[in-house]
């Protein structure tokens, strides 16, 4: 078995730093950002992110506390970052973290706190 990282589909929602995007995308996952995506854009409603996150099968990666109260069934997962001022390359090394402790795509459809208790 690799020791590869698994492969996952991210939308990270504008509250989320664009460099954490650049350095996911570099570990070969598939990362998308509210503010590039047409049908979404800036000030995007969360209703509309969740939406499109659950039509593309993408984890969202947010700042926003409303997500975490949202119906499971509302969502694909959430990946929430509670603390904004976590930097991009902490949050990076804990989302590889999360993302190698599930162990399959479908066990992430759940709300997963992005704080340092990963590293």
């Amino acid at each position: 078995m690799s020791c590869q990282t698994r492969r996952v589909s991210l939308l990270l929602d504008e509250n989320i730093a664009a460099s954490l995007a650049t350095k996911l995308d570099k570990a070969g996952h598939d990362v998308e950002r509210v503010v590039n995506v047409s049908e979404l854009g800036e000030g995007a409603a969360d209703t509309a992110i969740c939406r499109y996150a659950v039509e593309e099968h993408r984890i969202i990666v947010t700042s926003d506390d409303d997500f975490v109260e949202l119906p499971l069934d509302a969502h694909s997962g959430v990946f929430y970052v509670p603390d904004q001022s976590l930097p991009a390359h902490d949050c990076y090394h804990i989302i590889q973290r999360v993302i190698e402790a599930f162990p399959d795509r479908e066990t992430m459809e759940t709300v997963t706190f992005i704080t340092t208790d990963w590293l």
